[in-house]
């Protein structure tokens, strides 16, 4: 399975990082120690959206509000999402390859829960996956009723739709808000292959998307959708290249915002520190030396972009060697 191409923009810069990485990390919980990912991604997906896609009637989507909380746990686990909607009531949306009537006596426990929390109006909505075509929505435990809304997805030809996408994608059209929800959701569809293989097939095209900014997000979306049934291993990679990802976004925005020579110099030594801890001190004092904005500018798009230590260590000399040439000049 390959790791080192999941987004083609930062492959070379994280590729020995990464697989280092991979190596020595324990497998954790995907969605606990990836929340910030997962959830601002989702929230930029889905804010000012509603899902009629799926014949859903609800007021635009605001923002995902994190479900780890334990008042809203039950027996351990935990509702699939929640979205805060613009009329100030929320939506719970679980995801489902399989139907069990006992799975809407644990909805109304989150239901209940997340009242008790929120104190505001909550609508649930199921959807199932290809396999279920048929399942209760509505249940009587006498004094209480509890309805719900089901929705199907057999009745989607996910391999037409993914068919569809990859030409769209590799003939450079921008997709629409309909086409990435359908990309968001195909791995649930009626399909020729399994869920595990169609959801993989999405992040492979999602990071054929040219918009760094919308692949990250889609990306995260999916694996959020399709974390009951996507391979764990392959889902801890891509978090992994996620995690890279915006950390490369963050060093990138730092460059912007602090400007000058102090601030590229020290976007270069975090970046440094960040690789190779302490191993980085001799690196980052040359790093001091050079003084020339444009040489830091040019250092910075190279180091993101080396292949490995040694290279990194080449360029650093290279630039302190046009800075000293820039000084005998000045002299």
């Amino acid at each position: 399975m390959r790791i080192c191409v999941l987004i083609d923009n930062h492959t070379k810069l994280y590729r020995l990082y990464i697989i280092d990485k991979i190596k020595k990390r324990k497998k954790t919980s995907i969605a606990y120690n990836n929340y910030d990912i997962i959830f601002r991604s989702m929230t930029e997906q889905f804010k000012e959206k509603a899902l009629d896609f799926f014949g859903v009637q609800t007021a635009p989507i605001i923002l995902v509000q994190p479900t780890d909380l334990p008042a809203i746990k039950v027996n351990d686990r935990r509702m699939d999402f929640m979205f805060l909607l613009a009329d100030d009531t929320y939506l719970h949306l679980e995801f489902q390859t399989t139907f069990k009537e006992a799975d809407l006596d644990r909805f109304l426990q989150y239901d209940v829960s997340a009242y008790e929390l929120f104190k505001k109006q909550i609508q649930t909505v199921v959807i199932y996956g290809a396999d279920v075509e048929e399942a209760l929505e509505n249940k009587n435990y006498g004094s209480v009723k509890y309805d719900t809304q089901a929705v199907f997805m057999k009745d989607y030809d996910g391999d037409q739709i993914m068919q569809d996408l990859w030409s769209k994608v590799e003939s450079g059209q921008e997709l629409t808000e309909m086409d990435e929800l359908n990309l968001i959701f195909s791995p649930l569809m009626n399909s020729s292959v399994s869920r595990s293989e169609r959801a993989i097939e999405t992040v492979e095209l999602a990071k054929k998307i040219k918009d760094e900014e919308k692949q990250v997000r889609l990306m995260a979306t999916i694996i959020a959708i399709s974390d009951k049934f996507i391979d764990k291993e392959y889902v801890e990679k891509l978090m992994e290249v996620l995690s890279m990802a915006r950390v490369l976004r963050e060093f990138e925005k730092r460059v912007k915002l602090e400007s000058g020579i102090a601030g590229s110099q020290h976007t270069i030594k975090d970046y440094l520190d960040a690789r190779f801890g302490i191993e980085a001190k001799r690196l980052q004092d040359q790093v001091d030396e050079i003084v020339d904005l444009e040489l830091l500018n040019k250092l910075i798009h190279d180091l993101f972009r080396a292949e490995n230590r040694k290279e990194m260590e080449w360029l650093i000399e290279a630039a302190n060697e046009k800075q000293k040439q820039i000084n005998k000049k000045v002299e």
